[in-house]
């Protein structure tokens, strides 16, 4: 199935897929924006490194490894839809609450 097919699967379908499979990438998403807000805000503080975004599981940083990984959930509006039926929520499903979470692991991306 490509990547841009599964969109249209049921919700059990879906959930028998392999994150790796969904070909979800970053650019091009409505997220792009705000990542990109976040390094203006880093510039304007004087701060030169901007951690990679990356498609992830959960929110988190890696221990030794300054990137920030954003929950896959948040790439696409049909992951959006799914997650919200089985959790309640999106963590960081609104741009107010994006940029709260990507500031705090920004901050783990320093240490």
């Amino acid at each position: 199935m490509e990547a841009a097919n599964w969109a249209s699967l049921s919700d059990q379908e879906l959930l028998e897929r392999r994150i790796s499979s969904l070909g979800l990438r970053l650019e091009g998403t409505t997220l792009e924006p705000l990542i990109r807000q976040l390094y203006d805000e880093l510039s304007a503080k004087g701060l030169v490194f901007h951690p990679p975004g990356h498609i992830g599981d959960e929110w988190f940083v890696p221990v030794g490894v300054p990137a920030i990984f954003i929950p896959f959930f948040l790439v696409h509006d049909r992951l959006r839809a799914l997650e919200r039926a089985m959790m309640l929520e999106v963590e960081g499903g609104t741009p107010e609450l994006f940029m709260k979470l990507m500031r705090h692991e920004a901050g783990h991306a320093y240490m």
